[in-house]
């Protein structure tokens, strides 16, 4: 099964989406207007400047796993359900219908507020109206886009979902690159951990670590030596990592110094494994909003209402 995006030039909205399996395959339209100059035809995706730009992506990846699931289910006419199925998600209002969809749906789980929170919560800050600012859904957040100005809306469920993903992921680059070292650092210091319980804990996720980047080399390349020079000198910096603990007061900040791309990660991920992770990212989540510039925002006055965080944002 294969789901492709190509414009059509006699349609204003030009925007359509072919669904094919085999010689089987069916068309409708996602009732969007895209300039063809900003139209990669060859990757089937629109400019990156366009805020729908991750919509496609999470559209095509929505339409695979159905087709999947109902395939596993034994059902027929799998295409026509799966026009259906779009042509629910975008409820007349094309992509924008679409990327409110699956906004609500990947993120019920996490128990974040609902896309038109997130609209009514952005309304309610600026006095704007619909039709008068964009919407860009980006994984848990929302960014949106006036004439002069792009903002982008958290919540506390938007923030510690995307840092649980990160750790359980065991991503080193989406940790040292979208998560604050001094935050973590300052979580550290609340509490402390002795370095006979720390040191251990971290050389064993360091040796992990290696264990696993030999075998995902070898699976994929074939051959592993040139890593064997990579990790010893990450075994140096791990050494003078251990020699400087006990005159560091935040061993996340000499883990940044030292080596910000591989200790760091491993000092933030070896904290969690030993404080409690929960309680960690609400920590987390804490100084993270109360740094001025952030802007809360509540719907109503009850206490159980979702409380939206809003900034100008800065690429």
């Amino acid at each position: 099964m294969k789901v492709a995006f190509y414009l059509v030039a006699q349609r204003k909205k030009n925007l359509y989406c072919r669904i094919s399996d085999g010689k089987e395959r069916i068309l409708f339209s996602l009732d969007y207007a895209t300039d063809v100059q900003k139209w990669n035809a060859k990757k089937e995706e629109l400019d990156l400047d366009d805020i729908h730009y991750f919509t496609l992506s999470s559209f095509r990846n929505h339409l695979t796993k159905k087709y999947f699931s109902l395939k596993a289910e034994g059902k027929s006419d799998i295409l026509a359900i799966l026009k259906n199925e779009s042509e629910l998600l975008m409820d007349n209002n094309g992509l924008d219908g679409i990327a409110k969809a699956l906004f609500d749906l990947e993120n019920k789980e996490a128990g974040i507020p609902l896309y038109e929170d997130f609209l009514k919560a952005f309304e309610k800050y600026t006095g704007l109206v619909k039709g008068f600012y964009k919407v860009q859904p980006l994984d848990e957040s929302i960014h949106f886009h006036t004439e002069d100005e792009e903002y982008v809306m958290d919540t506390y469920e938007g923030l510690q979902a995307r840092l649980k993903g990160y750790l359980e992921r065991k991503s080193y680059v989406e940790i040292c690159t979208q998560t604050e070292s001094w935050i973590w650092g300052e979580i550290y210091t609340d509490a402390g951990i002795e370095k006979s319980k720390f040191m251990p804990r971290m050389l064993l996720a360091w040796e992990i670590f290696w264990s696993e980047k030999y075998e995902d080399v070898k699976a994929k390349v074939g051959h592993t030596n040139h890593l064997d020079e990579r990790k010893a000198r990450s075994w140096r910096t791990f050494q003078v990592f251990m020699e400087c603990y006990d005159d560091s007061a935040d061993i996340i900040e000499l883990a940044v110094d030292i080596d910000d791309m591989n200790l760091y990660p491993l000092a933030v991920i070896t904290m969690l494994e030993i404080f409690d992770a929960d309680t960690c990212y609400q920590e987390y989540c804490e100084h993270e909003f109360e740094r001025g510039e952030w802007k809360a925002i509540t719907l109503d006055d009850d206490d159980n209402s979702s409380v939206f965080f809003i900034k100008p944002y800065d690429i």
